[in-house]
């Protein structure tokens, strides 16, 4: 079944109705989170190796302590054993280059004109950032406080127009969700990245219908054109990925080793094989005589705690045997909401060592980015890097103080952070990575390979917004850009030739609207400090909590 923007609206709990789409900071909080996967789940998740391709029956017999991983080929695309879509080469040499020359231009500007992210060690290099000029609530202005509206006006005769009245925290989405929880603990309240609006046809052609925020429509033209193509090449992996973590396929719970395949020692041989062993008396120096307790309750306590507990010998997989997905996603037809992001990472010999990135989602609440799309488009002279993620996870079923079937059975110890390490890939030029919001992940470090020389790696990101709700994009936010303004203002040079050009510059340095890269550069600065707080936050309510499996 092929889900279109016309049928977004509708309820989801009929599975064929359209799907409802996860995001980690409404759908992983406490009590929440996705099932444990079990040890030799988690083996196979280390293990990356190319692509094998199964015919349909085959089976894999993985044998504990020899872990084989064998993936299935979908397409041209690699997929895991988690919701994550690559593609390798999957953009064009010629589609390439055309990046790279439009890229140039962003990149070809004075020294001082550089914009290096802030505390990235002038690592960083931002060329479109959505954290500079955003949404200030009480700041920005808005041409519709009707968020439905989707007619685009021409960007260039709203700059400078709008009131602040039509942009309301309170009110920073539509969702036609009835179901949806109404979450506000992870939403900042003074900030929000603005997304662009991109139209996908029926035939999978991509246009964008307003104005990408920080890259300028007529100086940068050439580049929406390629963006288009490029993220035309990343509908089929979103589609993958929203197919996947939307809640009616996430119940479907896919590929589970169960617990009931371990084996229990059984109480009877336990008790056997203990006073085989000798380690009764052993036992009963640490609990006490067996005068103390009944003959149960005295091996009954030590019972729980030295079990054995038998991982499965041979464990049979079909790709067959996986359920299939209830409904599948196609976003062929679609009014999409987008961030757009391009960044390099610059590195020299002064300055040799990119480190880890801080592990987080993309985004806050505000933004309700459901999926991300990563284009590592280019790179030189680095060392081998990994993209990893990991998964917030509930608490297991176990009974009280059954430390060690947890252990064994998961991996976990009491006390352990409740988040599960979903592998890591290695970065290459020209991959395109795509992955739902309900992981965190981090790009690992590395270095120059020669130190004597600079490298660098740029990439492209694509934040889509949940398809069924719509938040403020560019298509209600004029353009906050002084500098846009003041080209346009210079294009009336039949109007203002009159005028002085220290008078004109009087003009542009007393206007309240728009805003000017001195006070943007500050609200980057606030903006990155909240989010900062943020990522902590979700770290303790949701991918770090404690495991507690009480006495």
């Amino acid at each position: 079944m092929m889900i279109h923007s016309s049928e977004l609206f509708a309820r989801f709990n009929d599975p064929l109705q359209p799907p409802r789409y996860t995001n980690a900071l409404t759908d992983c909080d406490f009590g929440d989170g996705y099932l444990m996967k079990t040890v030799i789940e988690q083996n196979i998740l280390k293990i990356n190796i190319p692509i094998i391709d199964l015919k349909s029956g085959d089976c894999i017999f993985i044998l504990c302590g020899d872990i084989k991983q064998k993936v299935k080929k979908i397409k041209s695309f690699t997929h895991f054993f988690v919701s994550l879509y690559i593609g390798n080469n999957c953009v064009s040499e010629e589609l390439l280059n055309e990046l790279k020359v439009n890229v140039a231009k962003l990149e070809d500007v004075p020294k001082h004109e550089k914009d290096w992210h802030p505390r990235s060690n002038k690592q960083v290099l931002d060329l479109v950032h959505p954290s500079i000029y955003p949404i200030v609530f009480g700041r920005t202005r808005g041409l519709t406080a009707d968020m439905s509206a989707t007619r685009v006006p021409k960007w260039d005769s709203v700059i400078g127009k709008g009131q602040v009245k039509h942009i309301h925290i309170h009110q920073t989405e539509i969702d036609v969700d009835p179901d949806a929880r109404d979450e506000t603990r992870y939403r900042l309240e003074k900030f929000q990245w603005i997304p662009t609006e991109f139209d996908v046809g029926a035939d999978g052609k991509v246009k964008i219908l307003s104005y990408i925020n920080n890259l300028h429509p007529k100086i940068h033209e050439n580049m929406y054109r390629t963006l288009e193509k490029i993220f035309e090449k990343f509908v089929p992996l979103f589609n993958n990925v929203l197919t996947d973590s939307c809640t009616q396929n996430c119940k479907n719970d896919k590929l589970r080793i169960k617990d009931k395949s371990y084996i229990v020692e059984e109480y009877v041989d336990y008790v056997n094989r203990v006073k085989k062993e000798g380690t009764a008396r052993m036992n009963r120096d640490y609990f006490g005589e067996e005068s103390d307790l009944d003959e149960y309750g005295y091996y009954y306590e030590t019972y729980k705690d030295q079990k054995i507990v038998y991982a499965p010998q041979n464990y049979k997989f079909s790709p067959d045997s996986i359920p299939k997905n209830i409904i599948s996603v196609d976003l062929k037809g679609s009014r999409l909401q987008v961030i757009v992001k391009l960044s390099n990472v610059i590195l020299t010999p002064e300055n040799p060592k990119y480190k880890e990135g801080e592990w987080h989602v993309e985004g806050i609440q505000n933004e309700e980015i459901v999926a991300t799309g990563i284009y590592y488009y280019d790179q030189e002279n680095i060392t081998d890097s990994y993209f990893a993620l990991r998964q917030s996870v509930c608490e297991p079923e176990y009974e009280e103080g059954d430390h060690k079937g947890v252990e064994t059975i998961y991996g976990f110890e009491n006390g352990d952070p409740l988040y599960q390490n979903l592998g890591k890939i290695k970065i290459v030029k020209n991959q395109m990575i795509s992955f739902p919001n309900i992981y965190q992940h981090q790009v690992q470090d590395f270095e120059l390979r020669d130190k004597t020389k600079p490298g660098y790696r740029k990439m492209l990101s694509f934040f889509l917004v949940n398809p069924k709700k719509r938040i403020y994009s560019t298509a209600h936010i004029p353009p906050q850009q002084l500098s846009w303004f003041e080209i346009e203002l210079m294009k009336n040079k039949n109007k203002l030739s009159e005028l002085p050009g220290l008078i004109t510059d009087e003009i542009s340095k007393t206007l309240d609207w728009p805003i000017s890269l001195k006070e943007a550069k500050k609200q980057r600065e606030e903006l990155l400090k909240g989010r900062k707080f943020y990522v902590n936050k979700q770290n303790e309510g949701i991918f770090e909590r404690e495991l507690d499996l009480g006495e």
